[in-house]
């Protein structure tokens, strides 16, 4: 449902009004924000130094997309003033909150969990949204890097040395890691549901 999302279909067809897309830049800022704090947190609480490896790097890339963000804005003519004063919609950051809630009280192997089942269907969305861009919206490469680079597979090693730490739990906290898993894809369902609401409205 979320890899075939009507937001995504809405893109592909032209069926959104460009200076609507200002909703996906504002809340991709608030939600890069607070992970950038959920990774550190992690990073700080981690159970070993191989996780701890894990979410810095996660944390990297996160600082990384915030500066490309950042040329996706100047696309849309986005002040920085515009994205500060932007108060993000509830159904877009839940994501993240409970990102929040994994860092704060989740094992390690819950978080990973989580991650290596998200991060592959939100870049598969990116990647069809930097294409819709480029092609209906006069969108270039350059302002489709925050996109593209979220698209990219994982790298091997990071998928590799998440699934051993995973495997190792899965006596352990298998029916927390699910929850996790299951949780995060019905949170991240909620963003593009709730960008795709608001996008239609007044249009």
């Amino acid at each position: 449902m979320i890899l075939k999302h009507p937001y995504i279909l809405a893109l592909e067809n032209k069926e959104i009004n460009k200076d609507k897309l200002e909703l996906f830049v504002f809340e991709q800022y608030h939600i890069i924000k607070n992970d950038r704090r959920n990774f550190a947190l992690m990073i700080s609480k981690a159970s070993s130094d191989t996780a701890a490896k894990l979410f810095l790097d996660c944390l990297s890339a996160e600082g990384e997309a915030l500066d490309t963000l950042d040329i996706m804005a100047k696309e849309l003519g986005v002040s920085v003033n515009g994205i500060e004063s932007y108060e993000p919609l509830a159904g877009c950051n839940a994501y993240t909150n409970y990102l929040t809630r994994l860092a704060v009280y989740g094992s390690d192997a819950e978080i990973l969990t989580a991650l290596l089942i998200d991060f592959p269907i939100w870049g598969d969305n990116c990647g069809k949204m930097s294409s819709a861009l480029k092609k209906n919206y006069g969108y270039t490469d350059s302002s489709c890097v925050f996109l593209d680079k979220f698209a990219a597979p994982l790298s091997e090693d990071f998928v590799s040395k998440s699934n051993d730490l995973v495997k190792s739990a899965l006596p352990i906290y298998e029916k927390k890691m699910s929850r996790a898993a299951r949780l995060t894809l019905e949170y991240e369902l909620s963003f593009w549901d709730t960008i795709y609401n608001y996008s239609l409205q007044d249009q």
